[in-house]
């Protein structure tokens, strides 16, 4: 307010100068106009005076009289009466204070007070011009102003210049009469300029306020997202770095907190992005309601929040959050739909988690997508078991330079069936062959992948080589499948289906003799578009696999109506069958249930004599595990090397399976 102040005053005095100087010159240009309309008005009176007062009493004398310079005659003693009678009467009245005759050298013939000098000098240029026949008039200021006017005098008779007149007109009144009149175009006009100048004084104020508004609404616009109102990311980042500027100083505990909702997409897709929008708004005051008045909340852009939280430690930023968490979950209704909305919450604290904005956001968004993969929706960051968001950006650029040079190799591990241990597929696994750290697993690079959608181009890689792999083994006798890994991003893009059409026909690959194996948690994505997908996957001939079945969790309302040819049964359940009761009873009712669907089921994680011989006694179809084979590339892959489980099913065989724990 004081800036705008400032602002209109600075505007308003340099207004006021331009005013007042166009006022002055007007003015100046005026009083110039009114003595040139007095001198004007004083060689018309002068010239009168010679007409009509000296003329007539020269052209009284004889007629060789009135020719010649009066310098070298002079005047009759009858003119100079005549004059002296004419000019007494003039000067008695007051319409002239001064008047003489004078020859062209100067010398005075007549004058009204019978002086010979004085008047102007023969050398005035004012004398010389009216010589020369042009007649001058002058205004001059002392105690009383005067028009002295110089003309030439003409003889009647012979139209001859005969002297100069030289006449003292008196001025006041015209000065009078010509003040009176600046006076009142002064006022005139200074009244119109003190017009304009409010005119501009109030454009001047109603400007510097519209302006004063626009600068306020552009620096809210740049600093507040439009759909919700909160601060955004740039907002956030400058305030979160005061406070945590502040912190340092004063050693002060917080909270920084990113918040992503859970299925908002879905949101968008079923119900259209204005139901979105709606749902951000209601999402943002219900953070607000939740929040103190120290703690900042931010829209970062999409469905993403942040919270800045200063002063509270972990168990109290857990406790606050769990509260806004509630109020989130609270049901709303939007476009008739009853909808509850969940979120994840990642937390980072400083200064135990990092002092800079940039490491407590990394730190935080680590926290976020740990709680996305797992069961807790508010996780703090602990730095353990997880990768590190920077750490993924590295992973992911030297991922995308992996595909341009072919560093991805895969490695295969056999699927047999049971009780015959013949091998029945191969599954592809991937490795990357890193110049730097050697060969590395895929948990080092496909989170990383999964989490910038580098896994769409890297899963078509492992298509593309899979299946040509498999005609190599082929070629050389072996009908084995090949199995392969798809994301859940895969069954989002829409093309996919084609491009596994694509691949097939342009391999020869017969449809039956490929399986993608599905996580059981992808079944539960975006299930619209994910059914859609398998169905059109299944359509080809494509065999489809729920892959670590009992991981997830996931409702059984999932496996229902999808074409399943084959059922996972996650290893931690596999492993434990030996001793652990519970385990048995899982994985014998998860062969039922395959075998109720039509589907296989298979085993994963089996690495001991006693598991594999449990599997046989359960009725399970296929297993797979180190005890079978280890991954490696696909030339090696030996069917003569699987002696422990042809070992075991004839030991099976042969002894029906009596005494084994059930």
């Amino acid at each position: 307010m004081r800036s705008t102040s400032r602002l209109f005053a600075t505007f308003a005095a340099a207004s006021l100068v331009p005013v007042v100087t166009l006022g002055a010159l007007v003015v100046q240009d005026y009083r110039r106009d009114a003595a040139e309309q007095g001198r004007a008005q004083g060689l018309a009176q002068a010239d009168v005076i010679a007409q009509m007062v000296v003329a007539p009493a020269l052209n009284s004398g004889e007629p060789h009289t009135l020719g010649g310079d009066l310098s070298r005659r002079g005047l009759t003693a009858e003119q100079y009466d005549r004059m002296r009678e004419s000019t007494g009467l003039a000067v008695y009245r007051g319409s002239v204070q001064h008047l003489r005759l004078r020859g062209f050298t100067g010398r005075v013939i007549f004058a009204d007070d019978g002086s010979t000098s004085n008047g102007v000098p023969a050398s005035d240029p004012d004398f010389q011009a009216a010589v020369q026949g042009h007649p001058r008039a002058k205004v001059i200021t002392g105690r009383t102003q005067t028009i002295r006017v110089v003309q030439p005098l003409f003889a009647g008779a012979t139209g001859q210049s005969v002297g100069v007149l030289e006449v003292y007109l008196p001025y006041q009144p015209i000065a009078d009469r010509l003040d009176h009149q600046v006076t009142q175009t002064v006022r005139r006009i200074g009244g119109g300029l003190a017009v304009l100048y409010l005119v501009l004084a109030l454009l001047a104020w109603w400007t510097t306020r519209s302006l004063r508004r626009y600068a306020a609404d552009q620096r809210h616009s740049a600093l507040h997202d439009a759909l919700t109102g909160l601060p955004n990311r740039l907002a956030f980042r400058t305030w979160a770095d005061d406070v945590l500027e502040r912190a340092r100083r004063d050693g002060a505990p917080g909270a920084v907190v990113l918040v992503d909702l859970n299925r908002f997409k879905e949101v968008n897709d079923t119900l259209g992005h204005h139901a979105g929008d709606e749902l951000l708004r209601e999402v943002s005051e219900r953070f607000r309601a939740g929040l103190g008045p120290h703690d900042i909340l931010s829209r970062l852009g999409g469905d993403e929040f942040a919270l800045m939280l200063p002063g509270r430690t972990g168990p109290e930023t857990v406790a606050l959050l769990e509260e806004v968490r509630d109020r989130l979950a609270a049901e709303m209704v939007l476009d008739g739909v009853p909808l509850s909305i969940e979120a994840s919450f990642g937390i980072a604290l400083y200064p135990e988690h990092g002092v800079s904005l940039q490491e407590l956001k990394q730190h935080a968004d680590v926290a976020m997508y740990q709680g996305k993969r797992g069961t807790a929706d508010i996780v703090v960051y602990s730095g353990d078991g997880i990768s590190h968001s920077q750490q993924w950006l590295v992973v992911q650029a030297e991922l995308r330079h992996a595909l341009e040079r072919d560093e991805l190799v895969l490695h295969y591990q056999p699927k047999v069936g049971l009780p015959d241990g013949e091998v029945t597929a191969l599954e592809a696994l991937v490795r990357w062959q890193h110049p730097e750290r050697g060969l590395l697993p895929p948990g080092d690079f496909l989170p990383a992948a999964e989490h910038s959608g580098l896994i769409v181009p890297l899963t078509e890689w492992v298509l593309r080589r899979a299946l040509t792999d498999r005609l190599g083994w082929t070629a050389a006798g072996q009908s084995w499948a090949v199995s392969v890994n798809v994301s859940v991003r895969n069954l989002e893009v829409a093309g996919f289906p084609d491009l596994v059409a694509e691949l097939l026909a342009g391999t020869g690959t017969p449809a039956d003799r490929l399986v993608l194996e599905v996580t059981e948690t992808a079944l539960a994505g975006d299930v619209d578009t994910v059914e859609r997908v398998l169905a059109r996957v299944a359509a080809l001939g494509v065999g489809l696999s729920v892959d670590d079945f009992g991981a997830g969790f996931t409702s059984l309302s999932h496996l229902r109506g999808q074409p399943v040819a084959e059922i996972k049964i996650d290893r931690k359940f596999v492993a434990d069958v030996a001793h652990d009761p519970q385990s048995r009873a899982i994985v014998r009712s998860v062969i039922e249930l395959a075998h109720a669907l039509g589907s296989r089921a298979t085993a994963e994680g089996v690495e001991t004599a006693e598991v594999y011989r449990w599997l046989i006694e359960a009725g399970c179809d296929e297993a797979q595990g180190y005890l079978i084979g280890r991954p490696v590339p696909w030339p090696q892959v030996d069917p003569a090397m699987f002696a422990v489980p042809g070992a075991v099913s004839e030991e099976v065989s042969a002894t029906m399976i009596e005494g084994l724990p059930r």
